[in-house]
């Protein structure tokens, strides 16, 4: 397999090219051999894929900057037709920079501006896993949450507990027949479950305090007219801001709506899972969408969880 894989990587694929050229005895200063090793983790199919054929980096960015221009334009002036046609075709040229370099966040809004509108961003997450990203999230959502809520209401000891008390006295209070209030319980509750602390990572503040708020590495921010909110997560927000590097990337009304964006850039940029709610995101991962990244078994809460679900 040795031998196949440096064929492979002298014939210039990158999935296997980027993790050549390492320390060796014609490049003593190269990194260690296993030093930062880029690779899928998390059920990518499309990780690093080569240019299409027919087209080099030079005709790429012509592409890339074709899609800059139709951005500076207003809403109803793009042609969004040509933007999805470029993306598609930019796709290795974008992975390329996201995954070898990783830019900042404020970088990437100006090269890449359609990755942060909802139908480029579902596009790409469709390009990386092969999976319709909202339709499968949901899909899954709405088949586990009666049993993640049944599940719930046995965890009433200890400090999550008292939380998870809360969380459920909010929902009692909302209309059963809203499918939104039954959403955001089965994911507001989940890290209370998973004994995580998501209070870094979901947030609540009034309209007037959102500036003190958009702050952190990464953040769901949602803006309320209430004074009180269980666990961060409102069930009736104002509208929710996704945070990335203390910059506001995408907007939604809905919190289960914006929390979909926020996977969806995990993925689409390249980031890890912030590290207090590593649970959370594998559950949504390899639980909700089946997305295995293929470890022999989950930790296990996660497994217990995903026994109780079955």
């Amino acid at each position: 397999m040795g031998n196949y894989r440096t064929k492979l990587s002298r014939a210039g694929i990158k999935d296997v090219a980027v993790n050549a050229g390492k320390r060796s005895s014609s490049n003593p200063e190269g990194a260690a051999s296993r030093a930062n090793i880029k690779r899928p983790r998390r059920g990518e199919v499309n990780f690093l894929p080569n240019y299409p054929r027919g087209e080099n980096k030079d005709t790429l960015e012509t592409q890339r900057l074709q899609m800059v221009e139709e951005f500076k334009k207003t809403l109803a002036d793009r042609d969004m037709m040509l933007v999805h046609q470029h993306m598609q075709r930019t796709f290795a040229l974008r992975r390329e920079e996201i995954v070898n370099l990783a830019p900042p966040i404020a970088e990437l809004q100006d090269r890449w501006p359609a990755l942060f509108s909802e139908a480029q961003l579902y596009g790409e997450f469709h390009r990386i896993t092969n999976q319709n990203l909202p339709f499968s999230f949901f899909a899954a959502l709405d088949r586990n949450a009666p049993q993640l809520l049944k599940l719930y209401k046995q965890r009433k000891t200890g400090a999550f507990g008292e939380k998870m008390a809360d969380l459920l006295m909010a929902y009692e209070e909302q209309d059963k027949n809203d499918i939104n209030a039954a959403r955001t319980a089965a994911l507001a509750g989940l890290p209370l479950y998973l004994k995580e602390d998501s209070s870094e990572i979901f947030k609540s503040c009034k309209e007037e305090e959102f500036h003190a708020f958009q702050e952190g590495p990464v953040a769901l921010v949602a803006v309320v007219d209430e004074e009180d909110v269980a666990t961060g997560i409102p069930f009736q927000p104002l509208h929710v801001s996704v945070i990335l590097e203390d910059q506001v990337v995408m907007s939604h009304r809905s919190w289960t709506d914006a929390l979909v964006f926020l996977f969806g850039l995990i993925y689409a940029l390249h980031l890890s899972y912030p590290e207090k709610l590593s649970g959370f995101f594998e559950f949504i991962q390899v639980v909700l969408l089946n997305l295995d990244d293929g470890r022999k078994q989950l930790k296990p809460k996660l497994q217990a969880l995903r026994n109780e679900l079955e």
